[in-house]
């Protein structure tokens, strides 16, 4: 119901006041529910192009118009606005266009709704407003002209220039934004106890990106918060308690109401706050109750019925009351309880009002088991056909949280209960062209298309990269000694030999002239501490050569140092809230035995060593990424003495939130490993100095450390387009 009908319906103002002055209150009575039962019709089509800016429908009706549920369809590109409650009284059921943008409207109506079809020649952003009696709609194509205008020209012509707050006459918050042009792209989301606004392309000036506290105007609105997000401007309007919201927009001005939900609920007690109607005082002594809905009806000027059945007195005082809290009063006083229809109340005993909508449902109940059946052929495009027939079919009952199928379960009113189908009503489904095929009533087809509508959509696709780096460093130093004493009489030269070993050394130490004297190193060692690494430096020297023993020594010494690093970089392409693993490496097969005693049975098995990145995503509505993710990098270790081998095990598991296109450190493991290590002769390793002659020395310094990187990005964020 649109606000001009609620003031003239329900306000006390001049209009109500000259229809007292004019009427009598019978005829009075005759021409509001006239209007109550009048429905807005369609009147007139116009279609029309605006030469740089794309074409313009002006669709005009004999009221307000209302507010359009639109959506886009593609192949080919469609354009659908559905009309709630109104009726069309054209003539012609296919009106030409002839513009750059759109080729025809298509116009059909029922007992619930008109629609408009208007079929593009491309799909393009679409902006829609109300002008009096006219709802009008833009389409500007993807590639009309003011698109090629220079850059300058688009800035000016796009953008916000102001944001304000106001309250509204029945107590809804309005937060009003002034836009530079009507093309200007918004964008109007629902995000829990918040309404986002965001201009796409266009940032919010820097003057008004600031917050608005609006606590004091009593409204569903606490704060209004005006910033910027990249190239887009967001305005973000945070509300407290329960809320209804309606955007719509009349030329270069966006309006945002919130307002407080209606009760539904007719049994439920108002609050005492929650009354709005005038302040009465009634002061009466053992008066009929019929005798006091009368002056009610004569103050508000509301129709009333009241049913035969209402009898009694009573008595009562009040004064300054609301009188929708006066009637309340009176109703719970004698049991009695009211429903409204528009501008007439009906007024009746609890238990008859209780027994005339229970007629009501069996009747309506009676009428869905009459209606005929007709076969509906719907083809999905995302979703998988068995999938939504699961959701179609298989239901919880709220009072057991069982599930019931195949609409085998029924209400007291013979309806289905767990299922959207009716106890008439079949499904099935063709997996070959995914295509789900219904049969049952008109009305529970609708219901059913309305489902799937919400739920046949494309899913955002999510590239999740992890980056794995591993970085060490080694360090090792040793240095030993090797003494040895030979008494063979084999040199009688006072030499000083010098060798690269202790081999090279006896190279030095020719034999005799006549070849028949041949030198063979015995094992001469009477201190060994050399160092036995392979690839160690290693210098001898024979200090020592008399006539019957020479005293050698050998020095051996290694030092390395080095730094390491692997950098792994797994990806994988998953959809939102679906998941998906990649992984590479190999496998470790291992001995096992199966049984036991003589009867044991020996297989291979294997082990994974791989590494592997397990992660599932979900994309938030405002635009972040939560992730549970399972990253492995495990590699071969070392043998065991049973031929089989170790594997180094390197593993996170968490569950992180992050930004679009944000990099996250998910963990780090540090270690480091000194050693330090010395073997020598005792008493003569001790000795200051001299004592490194004596003595091997072994020092070790390892550090490594693991990192892991993390980095999703939404790869096919689509825009959205323009309401």
């Amino acid at each position: 119901m649109n606000n001009s009908f609620k003031d003239f319906i329900f306000g006390d103002g001049n209009t109500m006041n000259h229809l007292f002055r004019q009427f009598s209150m019978g005829a009075v009575a005759i021409a509001v529910m006239q209007v109550a039962n009048a429905q807005v019709s369609i009147t007139n089509i116009v279609p029309m192009q605006i030469a740089g800016q794309g074409t313009e429908i002006r669709v005009m009706f004999n009221g307000l118009p209302p507010q359009p549920q639109a959506y886009q369809l593609e192949q080919p590109s469609r354009l659908i606005l559905d009309f709630d409650k109104a009726q069309q009284n054209l003539h012609q059921n296919s009106i030409p266009v002839a513009t750059k943008e759109a080729s025809s409207i298509d116009v059909s109506s029922d007992a619930q709704r008109s629609r408009l079809t208007v079929n593009l020649t491309d799909a393009g952003a679409f902006t829609t407003r109300v002008e009096g009696n006219t709802f009008i709609l833009k389409i500007n194509s993807a590639g009309n002209d003011f698109a090629a205008q220079p850059v300058v020209a688009q800035k000016i012509a796009q953008g916000i220039s102001n944001i304000g707050f106001q309250r509204g006459s029945q107590g809804e918050g309005q937060v009003v934004v002034d836009l530079l042009g009507s093309n200007t792209p918004v964008d109007v989301q629902q995000q829990g106890s918040k309404v986002v606004v965001r201009t796409l392309g266009n940032k919010v000036p820097t003057h008004l990106a600031r917050r608005l506290n609006v606590n004091d105007f009593a409204t569903p609105v606490s704060t209004v918060d005006a910033q910027n997000d990249g190239g887009n401007g967001v305005i973000t309007i945070q509300t407290s308690g329960s809320y209804e919201y309606m955007a719509y927009q009349t030329d270069n001005k966006l309006t945002i109401s919130l307002k407080r939900p209606e009760d539904k609920n007719p049994l439920k007690p108002k609050a005492a706050n929650t009354y709005t109607g005038k302040k009465i005082s009634l002061d009466f002594q053992d008066i009929e109750v019929r005798r006091v809905l009368q002056l009610l009806a004569d103050f508000t000027g509301i129709n009333m019925v009241t049913a035969d059945s209402v009898q009694g007195n009573i008595t009562l005082r009040l004064k300054d009351v609301p009188w929708d809290q006066a009637l309340d009063i009176i109703l719970k006083t004698k049991n009695l309880d009211k429903r409204r229809n528009g501008n007439v109340i009906w007024i009746a005993p609890v238990s008859e009002l209780i027994k005339a909508e229970e007629e009501e449902a069996k009747a309506l109940a009676q009428s869905v088991k009459l209606a005929p059946l007709q076969t509906e052929y719907i083809q999905l495009s995302y979703a998988k056909a068995t999938d939504i027939e699961k959701l179609i079919t298989n239901g919880k009952n709220a009072s057991n949280g069982s599930n019931t199928s195949g609409g085998t379960a029924t209400d007291p009113l013979g309806d289905s209960v767990g299922s959207l189908l009716s106890p008439r009503g079949t499904i099935s489904t063709d997996p070959r062209t995914n295509t789900i095929i219904v049969n049952d009533t008109s009305t529970k087809i609708d219901q059913i298309r309305k489902m799937i509508d919400l739920l046949d959509v494309s899913v955002k696709q999510v590239m999740v990269e992890a980056r794995i780096v591993r970085a060490s460093t080694e360090f090792s130093k040793q240095m030993g000694v090797k003494w040895g004493i030979l008494s063979q009489g084999i040199n009688q030269n006072n030499d000083l030999l010098v060798g690269g070993s202790d081999t090279t050394l006896w190279d030095l130490k020719t034999p005799s002239d006549d070849g028949k004297y041949t030198i063979q190193r015995p094992d001469n060692l009477n201190v060994d501490l050399g160092v036995t690494a392979t690839g160690a430096s290693k210098i001898a020297f024979g200090l020592i050569s008399l006539s019957d023993f020479m005293l050698d020594l050998e020095l051996s010494a290694l030092q390395a140092d080095g730094y390491g690093e692997v950098i792994s970089t797994p990806k994988v392409l998953t959809a939102d809230k679906q998941q998906a693993k990649v992984a590479s490496g190999t496998q470790i097969p291992y001995q096992s035995a199966e049984g036991g005693g003589v009867n044991a049975v020996s297989k291979t098995e294997f082990v994974d060593a791989t590494l592997s990145l397990d992660v599932t995503p979900s994309i938030t509505p405002e635009g972040k990424v939560q992730m549970n993710l399972q990253i492995k990098n495990d590699s071969i270790g070392n043998a065991t003495p049973t031929g089989q081998y170790t594997i180094n095990k390197n593993e996170i598991n968490t569950n992180v939130l992050v930004d679009n296109g944000e990099t996250v450190v998910l963990g780090g493991i540090f270690e480091q490993q000194t050693i330090n290590q010395q073997t020598k002769v005792p008493f003569l390793g001790d000795i200051p100095y001299l004592g490194r002659l004596f003595r091997k020395d072994v020092k070790s310094d390892n550090k490594s450390e693991l990192l892991i990187f993390v980095t999703p990005r939404i790869v096919n964020d689509s825009v959205s387009r323009n309401h």
